[in-house]
Formats: C-alpha cells, structure tokens, sequence
C-alpha cells in the first residue's frame, strides 16, 4: 500500500471514530412549533442529515391511568410510520412474544413485568397494529429475540425480578436485533433505495434505551453505542412524547428541553420539535382534548404545566 493510501485509510478512520462517538447535548435546546407531528419528525430527519443508518424512536409508555389519552405507540402507527414508511427497511419494535419454554422464570419475570408497568391492555393489540402497518408498506418488522438464559437472568436465584437486569438484558437484546437489521439492509440491491437516499432501520421502544446521551447512570440500558459503531455515526434519536404522560412527571419536568417546550407551545393543536443536539431530537405531540367527566371543567382537563 503506497504511503498515500495509508493516509487516506488513516484519514477515514479517523473520521469514521468522530462520527460514531455522541458528542454533547445543548445545554439550551432549540424548539419550533409544527401543524403536526409529522412534520416535525421530518424536520428532525432532514436536520440529522442521516441517510441510511438507524432512526430510534423513544416513547414514555402509557398506563392504565392514561388510558384516555391516545398512546406515542397508536399515534407512531397511524400518523408517522405510514408518512416515513418509504424511507424504511426495518421496524425493530421493543416487545417480545412468551413461548412457555422457560419454565417458572418467564412466567414469573411476564407476570411481574405486568404489573409493574400497568400498561392497559390495548398496547399489545397498538404493538400488533404497529408491526401490521409496516409489514403492509413494506417494511420487515422484527421483534426481540429473549432466551431462557436471559428470563433466568432477570430473575436470578429464583428470586424477585431483578429490573436493573431486565432493562440490561432488553438494550442487549435490542442492540442484537438492529445490528442485525443493520448489515441487512446494506446487503440489499442498490435499488431498494428510497428517494431520500439508503433506506433506514427503525427501532421503537421506550425513551431509555434509545438515550445517545444518557445520564451516566443509565448508560448501561441504553443500546446506542454499539449502533454507533456499526453504522458510523449514521444515527438519529427520536423520542415521542405525549405531553399529559410528561406533565405527570417530575424528572421530565425538570429537563431542559421541557421548559423550551413550554416556551414554545401554541394553544391546543400544534406539535413541538426540540432540538437537543444535532442526532437528538424530542417530538411533543399536541395537548389532546379528552371528554370531561362529569363535573370536571374544561381548563383542569386540559393543563399541561
């Protein structure tokens, strides 16, 4: 190799590492008002300027408490996936389906999961749906891939659900499922490009394991350094936020992109994109008018502080 070749071999190893390291979020993020929630997802892909690589969106979950509140994950399946549908190979969804081959681990670890999400029970038949709808444009949905290995491991000893394990055991499991998709979709013909460019995997899970920059903390759930790598910092972050779930929060309350998301809302109607660095984004949906109960009035309903 001549000495000109090894320093442009050098020189693209070098770029490739500073693509697939995070870098920092703003201290102070941008946010701009959108008609729709839609528009501000495409805004967030054309501001990433990622073609190819992985789109991960992150969603704080619904609960039965919320249930009157349509979820990120119904939204996702009739408004966005359908409008970003041709720039898509893969949808890896953050779910996985129980077989009754693990024994007492995997009845115990669904049976406490269960229940320490309350999530209603219309979010399996909104995780259907959302695998329907991509097989339907195209799309290849993929699931998650747990072993009996990995049920015992969330529960060691035979003990109580160890949720520090579960969470590792799920960003791993995520990470393997769009590594995969990943060297996939770059084995696929020229053609099957979309016209935007290389078609991108999509991940949709909860908004921790999709963290590009996580609290030190967290880093251990989050499965974005590995996807980094594989596809060199072709990566953008997502996260769908329904703003009544958020409210109920106090850590996410205290985030700065909230508060440049209260700066930014308009009256009821408008959807906010916020930008937090230049591969993470957040998309609060407009405030949804929910029926009042009897008795309630309209602007106790309708606050989101």
């Amino acid at each position: 190799m001549s000495v000109l070749a090894l320093a442009l071999t050098g020189a693209a190893s070098v770029a490739a590492l500073a693509a697939a390291r995070p870098g920092a979020l703003d201290p102070a993020p941008s946010a701009r008002a959108f008609a729709t929630a839609v528009e501000a997802v495409r805004a967030a892909l054309a501001g990433s300027g990622s073609t190819g690589g992985v789109v991960a969106f992150g969603e704080l979950h619904q609960t039965r408490d919320t249930v009157r509140i349509p979820s990120a994950l119904k939204r996702f399946e009739t408004d966005i996936l359908p409008a970003v549908a041709e720039r898509l190979s893969y949808l890896v969804v953050e779910t996985w389906v129980t077989t009754g081959r693990c024994g007492e681990a995997e009845k115990a670890v669904t049976a406490d999961v269960e229940r320490t999400t309350q999530r209603p029970a219309s979010t399996e038949n909104e995780i259907e749906a959302v695998l329907r709808v991509a097989h339907e444009r195209g799309i290849t949905p993929r699931i998650l891939s747990i072993s009996c290995a990995d049920y015992q491991a969330m529960r060691p000893a035979g003990g109580a659900v160890d949720y520090d394990r579960t969470l590792r055991v799920t960003a791993r499991a995520l990470e393997a499922a769009v590594v995969r998709a990943v060297g996939e979709t770059a084995n696929r013909a020229p053609e099957a490009a979309s016209p935007d460019g290389p078609r991108m995997v999509a991940v949709y899970g909860g908004a921790l394991h999709n963290d590009l920059v996580p609290d030190p903390e967290l880093a251990a759930y989050s499965f974005v350094p590995r996807v980094l790598a594989a596809t060199l910092g072709r990566f953008v972050e997502i996260d769908l936020v329904v703003p009544e779930y958020a409210a109920a929060s106090a850590a996410t309350r205290a985030q700065p992109w909230w508060r440049a998301y209260v700066r930014t809302r308009r009256a009821r109607g408008a959807a906010v994109l916020i930008r937090r660095s230049a591969r993470s984004y957040v998309v609060v949906f407009p405030v949804h008018a929910v029926p009042a109960a009897r008795g309630e009035s309209p602007s106790r309903r309708e606050s989101v502080r």
